[in-house]
Formats: structure tokens, C-alpha cells, sequence
């Protein structure tokens, strides 16, 4: 090497980790470059690569899982009878309350997944749910904090598994609904009043429990109103695709009498309903309804007074944790397994208090939420001692910090970050 090219030489080598530095061989600078950034790994850049990668690997191991059997721990058959039996025209919806308990719209969205049958249709199911779900948090992250995105997306993701690993194995749609409402409501803070649209209305013919926010927001956002009329009604029309039009007609009247089933019949469910039974009150249907009634007339108010006090990209987080605080409460039907929409929140809650506002001490409690919220993952002893009171009851104790929130400016204006 010529004397006067050699200074260039080594600062290249330098920059790329490639050539000849100091006499070391070039595998022996890339090794040393590692072992010195992995010594320099902070606590933030710890708890981001480690809840990435948990994240990647829990979720490949479900999908191992399914490979092997897919019938095991799964409610997907339930979505592809349905998808099934929509386009043959059969009653898909059944007695009681158990059963096929979605819109038609989603056994017609399903019928792809349905068409590839088992392994490889729920094998895309899960890959397409947790895939949505994971690309929303990441758009979340990036909208809230911007210079710290990368920081906030693996803990986010950690505090999610406790509470959600069960849906993730069980291929709920609940995943997928999720995703599409904080996707939605990232549009609405962005004021994409048709992209938010059209993600409320297909989060709707997934699931009928994206009414909440749908509402919530076509109430509050006076642009959104006509959109979501017009995609409720794409939706609606959907189903009615079918070569037998008389015979999908019937079929949503079943679908009408199972879902008033549903929303009046009794059984143990993890709402405010199982937290009452627990300390001793058992509460009346009209009792229950006059409940929802004003519990609803209490979101909405403080939605409006959040939607004009604050920033409008926290106000739109924060009617979607209102939203999700109501579903988790004062849905009939709610399941152990709903609560990854809990989680998700508190989650983005806490990792926002952590890197942009700094409060440690907020954001590890709420942490402690998440963690607890996975009672169902600690073993039966802990499971049976908890289960149907104490995911209603954090969910409560996380209610006062949300209205203050949605009241005060938790979260400042335009915090650099």
C-alpha cells in the first residue's frame, strides 16, 4: 500500500468494520466492534432489543404450534365453519349464546383464510393478525414519539404479552379488531378523516364491538360522521354477495336474534359484572342497562371535553382508551381474552410517560397494571383466586389517571422528545 493512501485506507476501515485496522483481521474488528456495543448497551436499548426480539419469538413459536396442531388451543375453527357454512347457506349462528357470534361481513372476510383450510389458512390468520397489530403499535410509537420510537416499540410490546399472549395463541380476532381501531384512531389524530373511516367500518364487520369508538368518534369529529355512515352501510351490503340473496337475508336475522342473545343472557364473563359478584352484588338486568346507559353518557362527556382541551393527537388516544375502558366494563360478553386491548393501552400509556414526559413513577405503576393483567399466565392457583374480578378492577384503578388525562394535560403539547 502507498504510504500517502494509507491514512484513507484506515479511516474507511474504520467507519465500515471491513480491511486491515491495528494488524487485526477483518472478522476480528466486526467481532470487537460487537462485543464493544453490546458492553454499551443502555437500559433503554436493552429493553427495546429484548422486547422485539420476545416478541418475534413468542409469536413463531405459535405459528410452530399451529403447524403441528392447529385445533389445539384455538377458536379459529369457529371463524371457518363460519365462513363455511355463510356461503352454503346454513345457519351458522345456532342457540344460546355460545357459537358464531360476529357480523356476517366477517364470515365473508374470513372465507380466504377458510378457503386455505388447516394449517396453513390459520397460520395466516395469526400471521396477519399479530402482524396488523404489531404494525399499528409501531405507527403509535412513531407518532408519539418520534426521536424515541425504537426505545418505546420493544417495551410496548413486552407489557402487551402478559394480558395478550393467550388471544395471540388463540388466533382471536380480538387481535386484529384491536389493531384496526388504534390504526384508526392514529388517522383520526392526523385528521385522515377517510382512512380513519374505512378502518372503523371494516374493525366493525370484524367485530360489532368497534361500535364503541365508532360512535365515540362519529359523535366528536363532525368530518367523520357522513364517512362512517357510508362505510356502515358498504359494510352492511357486504354479505349480500351471495348466490343466494333470500338465503343471506334469512341468515342475518339470526345473526340479529343471536347477538340480542348475547347482549341479554347471563353467564360469568369478565366485566364490571364479575368484579360485583365478587364482593357480593348481583345486579339486575335493568339495573345493569341504566349502568351502561349512564357509564356511555360518561364517556361521551368526557371525550368532548378531552377533544377540546387537548392536543388533538392525545385526545384521539385518549377516546381510544375511553372506548376500550367502556368494552372492557360494560360489554356482556366480555372474555379474559379481550383484555390485550387493556393491555396494548396501558402500555402505550406507560412507555409515553416514560420517554416523553419523563415520570418513571407513573409509568412503572401503570407497567404494573400490564403485568398484572396476565393473571391467567401465572399458573391456576393465582388464575382461580382472580379470575373474572381482577382485570375489571384494574381496569378501574387505571380510569382515574385516563379522565385526568383526558381532563388535564397529562401528556404536554409538542413534547420534544
Amino acid at each position: 500500500m502507498k504510504p500517502y493512501t494509507r491514512p484513507i485506507f484506515t479511516a474507511l476501515s474504520n467507519l465500515t468494520g471491513h480491511g486491515v485496522v491495528n494488524g487485526d483481521t477483518p472478522s476480528a474488528t466486526r467481532a470487537r466492534s460487537f462485543f464493544v456495543s453490546v458492553r454499551k448497551l443502555t437500559k433503554d436499548d436493552f429493553l427495546a432489543r429484548t422486547g422485539v426480539v420476545v416478541w418475534i419469538l413468542f409469536n413463531l413459536v405459535i405459528l410452530i404450534l399451529v403447524w403441528h396442531d392447529p385445533e389445539a388451543n384455538s377458536v379459529v375453527v369457529n371463524y371457518r365453519q363460519g365462513a363455511v357454512g355463510w356461503w352454503a347457506g346454513s345457519d351458522i349462528f345456532g342457540p344460546g349464546i355460545a357459537g358464531f357470534v360476529y357480523l356476517p361481513s366477517f364470515a365473508v372476510l374470513y372465507t380466504p383464510f377458510a378457503l386455505l383450510g388447516e394449517p396453513w389458512g390459520d397460520i395466516l390468520w395469526r400471521s396477519v393478525s399479530v402482524g396488523a397489530l404489531t404494525y399499528a403499535v409501531w405507527r403509535a410509537v412513531r407518532l408519539y414519539l418520534p426521536a424515541r420510537s425504537f426505545d418505546a416499540f420493544g417495551p410496548t410490546l413486552l407489557l402487551i404479552l402478559p394480558a395478550g399472549g393467550s388471544a395471540l395463541r388463540n388466533g382471536q380476532a380480538t387481535t386484529l379488531l384491536l389493531a384496526l381501531m388504534l390504526l384508526a384512531t392514529l388517522a383520526i389524530a392526523e385528521r385522515r378523516w377517510w382512512p380513519a373511516a374505512g378502518l372503523l367500518g371494516l374493525a366493525f364487520a370484524l367485530k360489532p364491538l368497534a361500535i364503541v369508538l365508532l360512535l365515540l368518534a362519529g359523535a366528536l369529529y363532525r368530518p367523520l360522521a357522513g364517512r362512517l355512515v357510508l362505510c356502515l352501510i358498504l359494510v352492511f351490503l357486504l354479505p349480500l354477495l351471495h348466490p343466494d340473496p333470500a338465503a343471506a337475508w334469512h341468515l342475518y336475522g339470526l345473526c340479529l336474534r343471536k347477538l340480542f342473545r348475547m347482549a341479554t343472557g347471563a353467564g360469568d364473563w369478565s366485566d364490571i359484572t364479575g368484579l360485583l359478584n365478587w364482593i357480593g352484588i348481583a345486579a339486575s338486568p335493568v339495573a345493569l342497562t341504566l349502568l351502561r346507559l349512564v357509564t356511555a353518557a360518561g364517556v361521551l362527556a368526557i371525550g368532548y371535553l378531552a377533544v377540546h382541551r387537548q392536543d388533538d393527537k392525545i385526545a384521539a388516544l385518549d377516546l381510544f382508551a375511553l372506548s376500550i375502558c367502556y368494552l372492557m366494563l360494560m360489554s356482556p360478553r366480555t372474555e379474559d381474552n379481550t383484555y390485550i386491548m387493556l393491555a396494548t393501552t396501558i402500555g402505550l400509556f406507560s412507555v409515553l410517560l416514560s420517554q416523553r414526559e419523563h415520570r418513571l413513577t407513573g409509568a412503572w405503576l401503570l407497567a404494573g397494571l400490564c403485568v398484572a393483567l396476565g393473571n391467567q399466565a401465572y399458573g391456576n392457583l393465582i388464575f382461580r383466586a382472580t379470575v373474572l374480578w381482577l382485570k375489571p378492577l384494574l381496569c378501574l384503578v387505571f380510569l382515574p389517571f385516563l379522565i385526568k388525562s383526558c381532563l388535564v394535560a397529562v401528556f404536554h403539547r409538542d413534547h420534544p422528545n
